[in-house]
């Protein structure tokens, strides 16, 4: 029990919520829609190994980089408890390849299963997601994080869950992907706005440090807030969703929180990781009543 409460540090499993909400949605759909239930289960198996899998490469990297450069310090975030596993010796940079060829095995390995019935879509899908989770951990330098992450757990993740639950595509659950992306956007840049001077120091290019400033970086915050209910109403308007998504809308009181919360770092640095959690608790509340209240409407729209 110890050594799993210790994997699950390692691979920071706090942060599968994220992912299990964003499967949550098309799963919802596919089930309103005749789905196949077990496919559904079956795909959040991969999803869950390509997250945790994922997580853990992330760390590898950034410990053999922070290695390369140790002379230069502060490489490694440790009040998000990065690296965490490595720079206490809990476990060898071996035993951590190890446990993600592992993880990436099962997750390739559900995907071969989805290959073997859809054949061609599937495939390509599985490929996508392979590159993108390869990609992310260097992309901090090229400020496409954000973007990554908004695609992966959104549109690719919409449309391959429901894809191999339904064995097709739903208009409707795309556009929605579209809104649900840039929620998703919000919690990781929530978590750069709060390194914003230490990624700043240490030349990472994610979207709060290329706006300029903190200020910059929190107006932007607002705009992409804007854009996810902005989406929502011309779906209205087009009749993609009837009337009754409105409802979805009420989830504008949690992310105005998230947006009070930002302007309250503006000035104010994180110490540690439980200051760090406490500050993320929000957003996340405000993903899971978003993602919530998207279930609801498709079951009443």
């Amino acid at each position: 029990m110890e050594k799993l409460f210790l994997w699950i540090q390692w691979t920071r499993a706090y942060s599968l919520p994220m992912s299990v909400t964003a499967w949550a949605i098309p799963f919802s759909l596919g089930c309103f829609n005749d789905g196949n239930i077990l496919y559904g289960f079956i795909a959040l198996v991969g999803i869950i190994c390509a997250h945790l899998g994922a997580n853990l490469f992330d760390d590898i990297i950034d410990y053999k980089g922070y290695l390369k450069n140790s002379a230069k310090n502060g490489n490694i975030n440790l009040k998000k408890g990065k690296c965490k596993c490595f720079i206490e010796n809990q476990i060898s940079l071996f035993a951590a390849y190890k446990a993600v060829v592992f993880l990436f095995f099962i997750a390739v390995l559900t995907g071969i299963f989805f290959v073997y019935i859809y054949k061609l879509p599937v495939l390509i899908i599985m490929a996508i997601a392979a590159f993108l989770c390869l990609l992310y951990p260097k992309s901090g330098r090229f400020g496409l994080s954000e973007l990554i992450i908004g695609f992966m757990f959104s549109p690719l993740l919409f449309t391959g869950v429901y894809f191999v639950m339904t064995g097709g595509l739903s208009q409707k659950l795309e556009w929605m992907s579209l809104s649900f992306a840039l929620v998703t956007i919000t919690l990781l840049y929530t978590d750069f706005f709060l390194d914003y001077n230490s990624d700043k120091i240490n030349g990472k290019k994610t979207i709060p440090v290329i706006s300029g400033s903190k200020n910059n970086a929190y107006y932007f915050y607002i705009f992409i807030i804007f854009l996810i209910y902005a989406n929502l109403f011309f779906g209205i308007h087009a009749h993609i969703f009837s009337l009754k998504y409105l409802l979805i809308f009420l989830s504008v009181f949690p992310a105005l929180k998230t947006m009070r919360n930002l302007q309250y770092y503006i000035d104010k640095e994180i110490h540690d990781e439980k200051d760090f959690m406490s500050a993320m608790n929000d957003v996340q509340k405000f993903v899971a009543s978003f993602a919530a209240l998207c279930i609801i409407s498709f079951y009443i729209g």
